[in-house]
């Protein structure tokens, strides 16, 4: 009886100033992730300090094993690590390249320092905190293309195209617009209030427009628009009476005729940079010019034909500049450009752990879709729309190995992973 109610009373015990500050460094290190890169290495850092100095975290050392999500991603990086002993690049390149999928590791550690009854309102904290640093960085590069403002190291660092730059670049900058569209729809389907619903779609309409016409980035225009397809999708299923699917069926099909005449702008602008694809390929392939589609291809090639040649257990970590530079050898232009990642996360995988590594990422990112079906809608919508954003972003660019996406991946993941659930039985003890 005296262990029942021990146990009973758990849950009511003040948590240790430790675990508050783990708690509140992890909700500052995801609100940083669009704004600097050295907030988030300096709260990533006092997470892990302060959780060291954690009883709590200690005790639930052993409960890692419960959540498939940190068990494939210390596989994951175990077996990153394990390849140095065959790597084909130096040492000292493999483990810088190593380090990169370090943040890997913020899984087990946010289930350590979130697990429990009484961490949901840090969860809410962290979507809010998110959603606050988009937006902010939205409205500065809306200010810096108007030439109100000139705010972020990014500014104008490459001409015209990064005049509305602020603090990262036109891949990662719109990456992040496109999600800050599905976060404020998300947050904005589960308001009551009609004024908070229409202030949040029209920050939602104020992020589609960013991504589309301001930054430009193709990783977020194409997102984008998966985006809208998924809501004319939503919108489509779940047409219920007759009063309110009549109402939805027009809104679905007003959708539909926006998203078309916004798919046809992307593809057949003359300023837009979809629109530019096809011509950068054919220059590429034409002309030996070096043209960033034209470079992605070359760079597909190039895995590809190594994949084929170790399709089990690849190169090692860090292995696809040497590789590369193999290929590139006495070539001219385009077919002579390097790079250390190929732009695409499957193939980076796939060049250095074979089949292996494709393998164990996409049980990462299985285990997390499922592992969402324990945490609250709010949190599973935005996990599961950053979830989809990264995927097809890691089509045509390695999004884990960069810094900004693959932290923000992990970090908004595992806060939300391990702070917001509600399946009691399956929430790690």
């Amino acid at each position: 009886m005296q262990t029942t109610l021990s146990d009973r009373s758990q849950p009511m015990q003040a948590q240790s100033w430790p675990l508050l500050l783990a708690r509140f460094a992890a909700v500052l290190s995801l609100a940083a992730v669009p704004l600097s890169t050295a907030g988030v290495n300096l709260g990533s850092g006092l997470v892990l300090l302060f959780a060291a100095c954690s009883p709590e975290a200690w005790r639930g050392l052993r409960k890692i094993r419960t959540s498939p999500t940190s068990v494939a991603a210390i596989v994951l990086f175990a077996l990153l690590g394990l390849s140095l002993l065959y790597t084909k690049a130096s040492m000292n390149e493999a483990i810088n390249f190593l380090l990169k999928y370090r943040k890997l590791l913020m899984f087990p550690l946010l289930l350590l320092v979130l697990r429990g009854e009484d961490s949901a309102k840090w969860g809410s904290a962290a979507i809010w905190a998110l959603f606050a640093a988009l937006t902010l960085t939205m409205f500065l590069t809306y200010t810096n293309a108007f030439g109100w403002t000139a705010v972020g190291p990014m500014h104008d660092t490459q001409g015209p195209m990064s005049k509305p730059w602020v603090f990262k670049d036109h891949i990662s900058g719109g990456l992040m617009m496109a999600f800050l569209m599905w976060l404020s729809i998300a947050l904005g389907q589960s308001k009551t209030k009609p004024v908070w619903r229409a202030l949040l779609y029209a920050n939602a309409l104020l992020a589609l427009v960013n991504v589309l016409f301001v930054l430009q980035g193709r990783t977020g225009q194409v997102v984008a628009l998966v985006y809208i397809a998924v809501f004319v999708v939503w919108q489509l299923v779940h047409l219920r009476s007759a009063r309110a699917g009549r109402i939805r069926l027009v809104a679905t099909l007003a959708c539909v005729v926006a998203c078309m005449g916004i798919a046809y702008y992307a593809f057949t602008a003359k300023d837009s940079r979809l629109a530019d694809t096809s011509q950068e390929i054919t220059s590429f392939e034409n002309s030996n010019q070096v043209t960033s589609a034209g470079v992605r291809l070359e760079f597909y090639r190039r895995s590809v034909d190594l994949f084929a040649h170790r399709p089990i257990a690849g190169y090692g970590v860090g292995s696809v500049l040497p590789e590369f530079e193999r290929f590139a050898k006495n070539q001219t232009g385009g077919r002579a450009v390097m790079a250390g990642n190929p732009h695409n996360e499957f193939l980076l995988m796939g060049v250095q752990l074979g089949v292996i590594g494709i393998a164990l990422f996409m049980w990462l990112l299985v285990a997390l879709y499922r592992e969402c079906r324990h945490v609250d809608p709010l949190a599973r919508n935005v996990i599961y729309g950053y979830l989809l954003a990264f995927f097809v972003g890691c089509l045509a660019n390695s999004l884990l190995l960069n810094f900004t996406e693959g932290s923000l991946f992990v970090l908004l993941s595992g806060i939300l992973l391990y702070s917001r659930r509600v399946n009691k039985t399956a929430q790690p003890r």
